[in-house]
């Protein structure tokens, strides 16, 4: 899955630089297309497919990468700074830990897998082109921003889940889990202690996350040949 995804980000990136730039902008409306419809295809299929048996409580795409990848996709056609950089530290985040710890909530078929590995490479390698090609960037405190996002749209996937656990009829034992918020995933992790109960096991995905993002925001700071002359500067 690993491989597959660095092949796929090398093929996105290599696809625009070898665009010209007249017929980028048409390329990056294309491919905002090709993923809300592959975004759509598989829980459309799923629902529709008689030998499977579809959930509400799994099979919605509510996950932190299902979300961001709908973002990143609308963001093709509007391309906003400002939702790019929502999307880029959550992208590229979530993205990297999904193929680290890879869960697949809704199965395991060739299809599934195949749809697995081109949606999180695309959230770790869409946001090269938006930089490289469409003049995205980070400033000062956009990784303050963005955290407060996704602080803001998880805490609202509390509510959903319980909605969907007390009022939705389940086909499954499974309880509606999206983004991880009302029990931890089942992952060989070592920032998910089996120890900790809910909420205490976010704690640490919290402080990773944190992290994670000033790490992005140094290394392209670096990229940008930014100095950083004192250690308050590494928090803005």
């Amino acid at each position: 899955m690993m491989f597959g995804a660095i092949l796929f980000g090398i093929f996105l990136n290599r696809l625009f630089d070898r665009t010209s730039e007249e017929s980028r902008s048409r390329l990056l409306n294309g491919l905002g297309i090709a993923m809300i419809a592959m975004q759509l295809y598989m829980p459309v299929i799923q629902y529709f497919d008689p030998d499977y048996t579809f959930s509400f409580h799994r099979n919605l795409p509510l996950h932190f990468c299902s979300v961001n990848f709908y973002l990143m996709a609308f963001n093709c056609f509007i391309r906003s700074r400002m939702l790019f950089v929502l999307t880029a530290y959550m992208g590229m985040t979530g993205g990297f830990h999904s193929f680290m710890t890879p869960l697949l909530t809704a199965g395991d078929s060739p299809l599934q897998v195949t749809h697995f590995i081109v949606v999180h490479s695309t959230l770790i390698s869409l946001p090269f082109v938006m930089i490289k090609h469409f003049n995205m960037q980070f400033i000062k405190w956009d990784w303050v921003r963005a955290y407060g996002f996704d602080v803001l749209i998880s805490t609202a996937m509390i509510g959903v889940n319980f909605l969907l656990n007390t009022y939705v009829e389940n086909p499954y034992t499974d309880i509606a889990n999206y983004m991880y918020v009302t029990e931890a995933p089942d992952v060989n992790n070592p920032f998910l202690p089996k120890s900790l109960a809910w909420p205490f096991y976010m704690f640490p995905l919290h402080f990773l996350f944190i992290f994670h993002m000033l790490l992005i925001n140094q290394i392209f700071r670096w990229i940008n040949k930014e100095k950083v002359t004192s250690w308050k500067e590494i928090f803005q």
